[in-house]
């Protein structure tokens, strides 16, 4: 029989077949290092884009930061409907 390790701790994993971690402190720090990270991915692009726009408002482009400011506010709702259904399946 094959042995499966977990892959935070290294220690072998006991119980049903599908299982991937040994413990829930180990399944909890791999999800929350997942979503860390997914989260410093957005702040990074926020950052871009804040700074991209910060180069606009000294260019006095006010109309296009007008456009962008709605297309953001269509892209978080898009997203917020997106996120909530890939947490369902």
């Amino acid at each position: 029989m094959n042995q499966r390790k977990c892959p935070v701790c290294g220690e072998d994993v006991i119980g049903r077949a599908d299982k991937i971690f040994c413990s829930d402190p180990c399944r909890t720090f791999y999800n929350n290092a997942l979503e860390r990270r997914r989260r410093q991915r957005n702040e990074l692009q926020v950052k871009k884009i804040r700074r991209c726009l910060a180069a606009l408002e000294r260019s006095d482009a006010k109309f296009l930061l007008r456009i962008l400011a709605l297309i953001s506010q269509v892209f978080k709702i898009l997203s917020t409907f997106a996120y909530s259904r890939k947490r369902r399946l």
